[in-house]
């Protein structure tokens, strides 16, 4: 489960960048990139080691057994799944979020 926490870790936080320097290219606000950094500091880091350390306990208590090999499988999907749609569905949301703001105020 490391090395997937690791990569999906990575993967998240490359995708996160390139949408977020992809959005102030469009006209965002700069700020944007330090609330997205911060978001993942602040959530995604902590989450994924919380994620990891299970399932370093798990392999260290229980003995291997079917269920537990497809709990694994289960957990390693539903991380990959979050870390490749956590940032398309946050960006779109903060994007959405800046209009609205922008509109209300203007």
């Amino acid at each position: 489960m490391t090395v997937h926490a690791a990569m999906a870790l990575l993967a998240f936080a490359g995708l996160q960048i390139w949408l977020v320097l992809s959005a102030v290219d469009k006209g965002a606000p700069t700020a944007l990139i330090f609330i997205a950094l911060a978001v993942l500091l602040a959530l995604a880091i902590p989450i994924t080691r919380k994620f990891e350390r299970r399932w370093y306990r798990l392999s260290r208590e229980a003995l291997a057994s079917w269920g537990l090999h497809a709990r694994f499988r289960r957990d390693v999907r539903r991380l990959w799944v979050v870390a490749l749609t956590l940032p398309f569905l946050w960006v779109s949301g903060a994007l959405a979020a800046t209009d609205a703001i922008a509109a209300i105020v203007g």
